[in-house]
């Protein structure tokens, strides 16, 4: 039988990732256009502790007051930037190191 993890059982995973794994995770969206969405996905990002999100054009960004209804505060955790476009946002990425895997749901 399975059963969601605890609070501390949850930080134990991520401390045991972050020690088995270089530790950097960051995330790019593109065209998220859904405020409750953007919110979604913050508070996913904070939980699992992502460096940083860059938001392509077009995608919308924490500053809709309606990201923050979704995001429940953890928009604090998470460190964000704004690029023209999904092409720049994945320069920045990988002139800072990290390793990029793109994921497209169609």
């Amino acid at each position: 039988m399975s059963r969601n993890l605890t609070g501390t059982e949850l930080k134990r995973l991520h401390r045991d990732w972050r020690r088995r794994t270089s530790g950097r995770l960051a995330v790019i969206v593109d065209g998220v256009q859904g405020p409750f969405n953007t919110g979604a996905l913050i508070r996913t990002a904070a939980a699992e502790r992502v460096d940083h999100i860059w938001f392509a054009a077009g995608a919308t960004t924490p500053e809709n007051t309606k990201v923050g209804k979704t995001a429940l505060g953890t928009d604090r955790y998470v460190t964000w930037s704004v690029h023209d476009t999904a092409v720049a946002a994945l320069a920045e990425a990988s002139a800072q190191g990290y390793r990029t895997i793109g994921v497209e749901l169609a």
